[in-house]
């Protein structure tokens, strides 16, 4: 049973009661509304932090003591090959949730990922801005598109990560369908926002804890010029990251 689930079981308890003793009350539609209000700020909670779990099940962190970097949007030409030039440097795998549209471009790119010892993971066809508002067909044919173009190049891969972490229960119902296995995080690095390289790099360190899976993105210059001097800062201070061997433990975890 989701949360969701348990979510609406008690607000129908909860508008019941209402209704059954308080109906007559001059209170009533204040506290229905209350009731009502509350449910809707939950619900939207689950739309939009993927980390609850509110509709689905996702795995938002990786075995202590290690840190797993993930990265979205990508493959991009001017940034992803720095990033796993760095990647390689330091010897640390991660992540890579692509677009078809960009991956159906550079396809040496999405090669070189793999061929590097990283994952990669379906991150849908478009990146469509309002994922959470398509329809089921149009959700499962998102995700099926770029499953079958990493198959045409001998890729495959069970890990999804929804655009923008949407849930909610249409797409929790397809990911169970298509059998397809959620991977979020529990630290955004916000490299959206902070554009300064050495101010990303300072805060990718102070999130980089155990167990920590990290949000970022490969298409951002920020991110790529930042990498180098936080992975540099961050295994000065002792900081473990992601190898091979954890990769494939986090893929038999969701198997």
């Amino acid at each position: 049973m989701t949360k969701h689930t348990i979510n609406t079981l008690l607000f129908a308890l909860n508008v019941g009661v209402l209704v059954l003793f308080l109906r007559s009350s001059d209170h009533f539609i204040l506290f229905l509304s209350i009731a009502f209000g509350i449910f809707f700020l939950v619900l939207s909670a689950g739309v939009l932090f993927l980390r609850f779990n509110y509709f689905m099940k996702s795995i938002v962190t990786i075995e202590k003591p290690a840190v797993l970097l993930t990265f979205d949007d990508g493959p991009n030409p001017e940034t992803t090959p720095m990033i796993l030039d760095t990647l390689k440097k330091h010897e640390v795998k991660a992540i890579f949730f692509v677009i078809g549209k960009k991956a159906m471009e550079h396809p040496e790119i999405v090669q070189r990922m793999l061929l590097e010892g990283h994952r990669i993971g379906n991150h849908t066809f478009s990146h469509h801005p309002m994922f959470a508002l398509l329809s089921g067909k149009k959700v499962k044919n998102e995700i099926q598109q770029l499953q079958t173009l990493l198959k045409s190049h001998a890729i495959q891969t069970t890990l999804f990560r929804p655009p923008i972490g949407y849930s909610n229960p249409i797409i929790a119902r397809v990911v169970k369908d298509l059998g397809v296995k959620v991977i979020g995080w529990n630290q955004r690095s916000y490299d959206t926002v902070v554009k300064n390289p050495m101010k990303l790099a300072k805060r990718l360190v102070r999130l980089s804890k155990p167990g920590s899976i990290i949000l970022l993105h490969d298409n951002l210059v920020q991110s790529r010029d930042s990498l180098d001097r936080y992975l540099n800062e961050a295994k000065e201070k002792g900081i473990i990251f992601a190898n091979e061997q954890h990769l494939i433990g986090i893929t038999n975890e969701i198997n």
